[in-house]
This record gives structure tokens, sequence and C-alpha cells, in this order.
């Protein structure tokens, strides 16, 4: 697939020059966000310690669900609705945050830590998941925010559905960038990422759900 323009990687971190003005292939080794080697090493991932966190994270959001919930059936519609809640969430975070546009420098590398650096090097496996450094504090807040507005039991079982979409949009992000996914419907995931990535970066946000693009109005026409 041929590369477009990015607006990203022109503006990818302006307090370091030497970061690679074009996409570089995913085979060589990651490029570089932070100088200190301890700072770096935390914003690497396998898939393997992703899986392994998310499943027993997952775990114990579970188990304390079942503990405060006596109703079954407010426990699965709470975890049903927690779903698109992530989903639109997924959009709004990858359109409006991770694409921000800003001259002021101090933006631009803060843009650059948290997504400037993928769209340089999509394809690597160690920086195609958010690191855990990342997600457990995030993760925890929003745990917290939940249950502080519904209840520890309600609360719970609407985070259990919100990270339950998050874990699948990440695997599914993994998988565009590192899987083949030539046969039907998979193709149609990865197409649709990877058009957000080689052909335009202003469209094609939604990664779990690619027909929200189509809601809002930013799918891309192929």
């Amino acid at each position: 697939m041929s590369e477009s323009p990015s607006r990203l990687i022109k503006t990818a971190d302006p307090t370091q020059p030497a970061v690679p003005q074009h996409k570089i292939s995913g085979k060589v080794a990651p490029v570089r966000i932070f100088q200190k080697d301890w700072m770096e090493a935390l914003t690497l991932i396998s898939f393997k310690t992703f899986l392994i966190f998310c499943s027993v994270f997952e775990g114990i959001v579970f188990l304390i669900t079942l503990r405060n919930n006596t109703n079954s059936l407010y426990t699965l519609l709470y975890t049903i609705a927690g779903i698109p809640i992530w989903l639109v969430t997924e959009y709004v975070l990858h359109r409006f945050v991770f694409h921000f546009r800003s001259n002021n420098k101090k933006i631009q590398r803060l843009i650059y830590i948290f997504h400037g650096n993928h769209h340089i090097q999509p394809n690597h496996p160690y920086r195609t998941l958010m690191p855990i450094i990342v997600t457990l504090p995030v993760g925890l807040l929003i745990w917290f925010l939940f249950s502080l507005s519904l209840g520890l039991g309600r609360g719970s079982a609407l985070f259990l559905g919100f990270y339950a979409g998050y874990t699948f949009y990440d695997c599914m992000h993994f998988a565009t960038h590192n899987f083949r996914m030539k046969r039907f419907p998979l193709s149609l995931w990865k197409k649709h990422h990877l058009f957000h990535h080689y052909r335009t970066e202003e469209h094609n946000y939604s990664i779990s759900f690619p027909w929200l693009d189509r809601l809002f109005r930013t799918h891309f026409k192929s």
C-alpha cells in the first residue's frame, strides 16, 4: 500500500530532530521515545504480556462484580452497556485526542509520545499495544469513577464490559498490524485501519467497530 503524507510524522517531536520523518519498518529497533532506558522499556509490551495482564485484570473485576451484585439481569445489562460506551470512547480519543492539532511544541511532544511514534513505525509488535504503565492507572481511575457514580456492584459491571471492549480493541489493533487477516470478514478490519495509516490519517478512526466512521462521516472511500 502506497504511503501518504503524514501530519503526525511532520510534527513528530520538535525536541528530537533525529526522529525519522517517514514511516519505517517494524522489523528494525523501535523508534525512540525517551532517552532514558528504563523509561523507554516501560513503553514496550508484547502481545503475550498484554493478554496475561488483561485476563488477570478482567478476572479480578469479574469476581468483584459477582460479589457485589445480587441481580443477575442488571449485572448482565450493565456489562453489555459498557461495550458501546467503550466504542464511542475509542473513536473520540483517536479522532480528537490522538490526532489533536496544535502548534505548541509541548503538546506536539505529548502527541508524539502517545500516538505519533506509532504512525512513524506502525507495525512494530512491541509498540502496537498500549503499555501497562498507561492502561492500569487509567483503568483503575475509570473503574473508580463508574463505581462512585453507580455503586461498586453496578459500576464494576459497567467497567467489566468497558474494559472487555478495550481489550478487544487492542487485540484487533495488534492483529491489523501484525497478522495477515486475508480472509473475510477479518480483512475488512485490516483494510479499514491500514487506510488510516497509509492513505489518510484524517479518516477511519474506529478500529473495533469500523462502521462508526460511516455514522460520523469519517469513512475513507477507496
